[in-house]
């Protein structure tokens, strides 16, 4: 049974500095990740919000076109009824028409699936970062040159991944 090298001074203290640096590329990577998540989350919140409306304003515009189209009832009356269904998409409750809800909609789904894709890509470089870690801690336990060197190499993987995400790459 071979011993680990132990004498290699240098390469331990070479070691935890690689530990302690991919240690907080890790940290910020996770921040990233979570700010990812939190954005995912709130556009997809907001989108399901403005569909609730959307929804409505649908059913209401509906409803007023067949109850104005129905028979018995006035010339005045039905006017009334399909010019505020026409005043619905044009211009809902809140301000907005339905056709402009809808186009923000569509917007707030993009930006939810582009930051999902974004926590995704940082989760990525994460997992790269974790395991270079281990891998240079217990090829440091081993005294395992190859280990440290992949450990190396998992770790400059995780952080091109990472920066790749945030530029957009």
């Amino acid at each position: 049974m071979t011993s680990p090298d132990t004498s290699s001074k240098p390469a331990a203290q070479s070691s935890a500095a690689w530990i302690a640096a991919l240690a907080v590329l890790l940290a910020i990577a996770h921040l990233g990740t979570i700010a990812a998540h939190r954005q995912s989350l709130q556009a997809s919140l907001a989108a399901s919000d403005i569909s609730t409306t959307i929804e409505h304003l649908k059913a209401r515009e509906s409803l007023l076109m067949a109850t104005a189209n129905g028979a018995g009832l006035d010339r005045d009356v039905r006017a009334d009824m399909l010019g505020e269904a026409m005043r619905l998409r044009a211009k809902g409750t809140a301000g907005e028409g339905l056709d402009a809800l809808e186009l923000r909609h569509a917007a707030l789904r993009a930006q939810a699936q582009t930051a999902a894709a974004r926590a995704g890509g940082l989760g990525l470089g994460e997992a790269g970062l974790g395991l270079a870690i281990l891998l240079i801690a217990v090829g440091e336990m081993l005294g395992s040159v190859a280990l440290r060197r992949l450990g190396l190499g998992l770790g400059l993987a995780g952080v091109l991944a990472g920066g790749a995400v945030l530029l957009g790459v």
